[in-house]
């Protein structure tokens, strides 16, 4: 079944939405999911407040969220299977130590996208967060496993201490990218400049790259055609930590000898 929520009404403080993912969901009805109450502020309106609830009887686990949610916080947070797809902004820490599933964001997502909460050690242990805007600050932060790509650029911070995963932004890695990484990898699509705890180390035209690409592309990012044959150039890093991360940065163009 898939469940659909179109924004009716925007609330007057900030919504916690962590509630509203397809395992939590599952088996209920339109009315009983409308029912169901959220936190906003020191107020806990109804779902049915906010949103027109409806339903689709196919096979699917799925929940589409219509509007624009740059007040609702959490969307998707610690999802571990199906799908949730939002034709809209959201607020921060979408897919916050999210574990499984697809969350797919047709607009912006706010600061911590897939990243751990405060005092965790781990944020993102699987599945696949695609955003087709921009994304705030210190996206994938804490990141275990799993796949975020963002179309646009992501704010300053990406990958703060992650022990692995790939966060991917095709539009372009803000500033102080990587910071504590470990293992995990974050790919620019725009030239940026590494922090000193990261040194060059080859161009080459990562395999593995390219397929992580392709299936961006299938879950809806403009991917362009030179990303999946041109070089990247390579820096590794945090040399502070174990030194086994890397980002990779987009080279439309060979360098000069």
């Amino acid at each position: 079944m898939t469940l659909t929520l179109t924004l009716r009404t925007e609330p007057p403080a900030r919504v916690l939405a962590a509630q509203l993912i397809p395992e939590r969901l599952r088996g209920l009805t339109a009315s009983a999911v409308a029912a169901l109450n959220l936190r906003s502020g020191g107020e806990r309106p109804a779902v049915g407040d906010l949103f027109d609830v409806s339903e689709e009887g196919t096979e699917d686990e799925a929940l589409v969220l219509a509007g624009d949610l740059r007040r609702f916080d959490d969307v998707g947070a610690r999802m571990s299977s199906g799908r949730i797809v939002v034709h809209g902004d959201v607020g921060a820490w979408a897919g916050a130590e999210m574990a499984g599933g697809v969350l797919q964001i047709f607009g912006d997502a706010g600061a911590r996208l897939g990243s751990a909460y405060p005092g965790a050690r781990a944020g993102m242990t699987g599945g696949e967060i695609v955003v087709s805007g921009d994304a705030g600050e210190e996206a994938g932060a804490g990141m275990r496993r799993g796949l975020v790509a963002v179309g646009g650029r992501t704010g300053s911070g990406a990958g703060l201490r992650m022990l692995a995963g790939t966060v991917v932004a095709l539009g372009g890695i803000g500033a102080e990218a990587g910071l504590g990484n470990r293992r995990g990898s974050l790919v620019s699509g725009r030239p940026l400049e590494p922090l000193p705890a990261y040194a060059f180390a080859t161009r080459f035209q990562p395999p593995a790259l390219r397929l992580q690409l392709l299936r961006v592309r299938e879950l809806g990012l403009a991917v362009p055609d030179a990303m999946l044959s041109a070089s990247w150039a390579r820096w590794s890093g945090d040399l502070t930590e174990l030194g086994r991360g890397e980002i990779l940065v987009f080279e439309d163009e060979e360098p000069e000898p």
